[in-house]
């Protein structure tokens, strides 16, 4: 893996600062490109070909590329470029995409299978593309106010470019309605995600960008249902699996596995143990009861004979990580899961593996999320009510109050259940029911704490419930909350330590699959993710598979009501807030008098607060 970076002007110093923000990407080589319109630069993770003729920047004829990822079909395109006459002197992918582009130009992206960021200089037309792949796995920012045009891997090196970048108040109300940052937009204004499956055009002359969507999901949802049997289907996923994961064991470097012992992770690490042997497999643990998974990984990896590693994680380990979260993170990232995803990562790094495959992107496909089922339940109940009766609770409701209410009943967390309650008495789509009940703060306590409201627009979630509400959330999960949440806490985790890590689940072709397979068959009788089950009970045993679902969460709450409670004493001050005027510090203080009398419920909202504060420290308090 790598770091890339450019911007339309000449300024060796500022390209060099930038390049060395990020190295901690691509710690093997480094590289710059200079001419007076325009600058390159990369930094790269040896993966294939090790040799000097994998350089980068890589120029051929009129073309300048840096490149970030692994396109795992190279060598089928590469003998389709020889048959035109194309000659090749390195062994890498990089080389490759390169030739590609500048026989077919942006066409070349059809016939790319893997993830990857591109940036690609014309010096006779004097434009820049940057291309992102298909479901977004590797990042890519770019920064354009009319005049300046900035793009980097990570927002550290357009920091080193921009000193005076101001905060987007859209981007801080995502943050805290979801924990992360995704729409596009980044934590700055002028300064975005350039969309998976998108690719943009600069003139360097001009001073015109324009963007344009070169692949989506959404056709093959709109394509007929596949009209086969179950078997048959199951025959055809299990072959595309292993087609997808043989792609992402093309390295010239050790691969290993993060295996948690769920169904995803189980899977990838039973094909690849049956059909490549000696898979190195890597989990974390800890030693409070109902957050450690690592009995069921250690039992799969036994089952299938992987060689396996693993660790326990203490709450003085997540406090050293704590405290480079925002270094590993250079926006505002709410996801705590970050931290044993950072250590898992290490434990790989020190076991001598340099590429690790993961298994993001399972529950968003295949249906396996929990809250699909339990938001369906919800908004059923909901929408069941005439809406004469909807408005005369809501009439009642508020009359009463929620603070007369609260004297009534008793129930745990009561306002903050009355008042989401009245909120989904006024929605009229399975997609403001979703959003609601997928939010970390709800939009009265964000108009609380930051002053604003901020509609969030999304037509997946319209298109996908067509077929059923549970498939419009899966689609939402897609587009958003893999992408901008689970895909960048992995790529930013193992990039920390300099490892690769790949996203099997993820080839696109699987997607397109299972976007044409009927829903009763992801979700069938209660059984969540059911044609993938289907594939792994020809693996793994089914009592092994039959499992509750945890994931790579941590015990928030006993760790920040002890060892690591003293940083929000530190940075919940009034000082420190007045530092941006951004939050409505009364708001915060009742909260945090919620924990300090025991009350775990609100630790998120809490901990991303926490989360701005020490990013802003770190970025922005000169």
């Amino acid at each position: 893996m790598c770091g890339i970076v450019g911007f339309n002007s000449k300024n060796s110093l500022v390209l060099n600062s930038m390049l060395q923000s990020i190295k901690h990407r691509g710690p093997d080589d480094s590289g710059v490109y200079e001419e007076d319109s325009f600058s390159l630069g990369h930094v790269r993770l040896s993966i294939l070909d090790l040799s000097s003729n994998a350089h980068q920047p890589m120029e051929f004829d009129n073309l300048v590329m840096v490149y970030n990822g692994e396109v795992y079909n190279f060598k089928e395109i590469k003998e389709e470029l020889e048959e035109c006459g194309y000659s090749f002197v390195s062994n890498s992918d990089s080389e490759v995409v390169l030739k590609a582009y500048h026989k077919w130009g942006i066409k070349a992206i059809d016939q790319f299978r893997g993830m990857f960021a591109v940036a690609i200089f014309d010096k006779v037309k004097k434009t820049v593309t940057l291309i992102r792949d298909r479901v977004g796995v590797k990042p890519l920012y770019y920064f354009f106010d009319g005049k300046d045009f900035v793009f980097a891997s990570e927002l550290k090196p357009i920091m080193k470019y921009k000193n005076d970048l101001t905060i987007s108040k859209d981007a801080l109300y995502e943050f805290f309605q979801f924990g992360y940052i995704s729409s596009n937009l980044s934590i700055f204004e002028n300064c975005y995600k350039l969309p998976a499956g998108h690719y943009a055009t600069f003139n360097i002359q001009d001073l015109t960008l324009d963007l344009q969507q070169y692949w989506s999901i959404v056709p093959f949802f709109q394509k007929p249902k596949f009209k086969k049997s179950e078997d048959e289907l199951v025959d055809e996923l299990e072959k595309l699996l292993i087609e997808s994961f043989r792609y992402r064991m093309v390295a010239d470097v050790p691969v290993g596995v993060f295996l948690s012992g769920g169904i995803d992770s189980s899977l990838v690490a039973a094909i690849l143990q049956k059909h490549f042997g000696n898979i190195h497999t890597f989990t974390i643990g800890f030693k409070e009861a109902k957050y450690n998974e690592a009995t069921y990984a250690k039992e799969v990896a036994k089952h299938l004979g992987t060689i396996h590693t693993e660790n326990f994680l203490s709450s003085n380990q997540a406090k050293e990580i704590l405290n480079r979260f925002v270094d590993i993170y250079d926006e505002p990232f709410g996801d705590s899961s970050g931290i044993p995803t950072t250590l898992v990562s290490s434990i790989a790094k020190d076991a001598g593996v340099k590429v690790v495959l993961s298994a993001d992107g399972g529950d968003e496909i295949f249906c396996g999320y929990e809250r699909y089922w339990y938001s369906y339940n919800i908004g059923k109940k909901i929408f069941m009510m005439p809406k004469i009766l909807r408005k005369s609770l809501l009439y009642f409701m508020d009359i009463i109050g929620v603070d007369n209410a609260s004297k009534i009943v008793k129930i745990k967390n009561f306002e903050h259940k009355y008042n989401q309650l009245a909120e989904m008495l006024k929605d009229d789509s399975w997609k403001n029911i979703y959003e609601k009940l997928i939010h970390n703060s709800k939009n009265y306590e964000i108009k609380e704490l930051l002053g604003i409201v901020k509609d969030i627009k999304e037509d997946g979630f319209d298109i996908g419930a067509k077929e059923h509400p549970m498939q419009g959330m899966m689609l939402w999960d897609y587009r958003r909350y893999m992408t901008d949440d689970i895909l960048t806490k992995v790529d930013r985790a193992t990039m920390s330590v300099s490892i690769e890590g790949r996203e099997p689940l993820l080839d696109h072709k699987i997607a397109e699959f299972m976007a044409q397979v009927p829903f009763e068959l992801k979700y069938k009788d209660g059984t969540s993710k059911y044609l993938l089950r289907k594939v792994l009970e020809r693996y793994i045993p089914e009592k092994l598979i039959d499992r509750p679902k945890m994931g790579f969460g941590i015990p928030m709450f006993e760790w920040f009501g002890g060892d690591l409670k003293e940083l929000f004493e530190k940075n919940f001050t009034d000082e420190m807030f007045d530092k941006h005027h951004l939050f409505n510090k009364q708001y915060i203080q009742k909260e945090y008098q919620k924990l300090n009398i025991n009350k775990a419920l609100n630790i998120n909202k809490l901990w991303f607060i926490l989360v701005f504060q020490l990013w802003y420290k770190k970025y922005m308090d000169n």
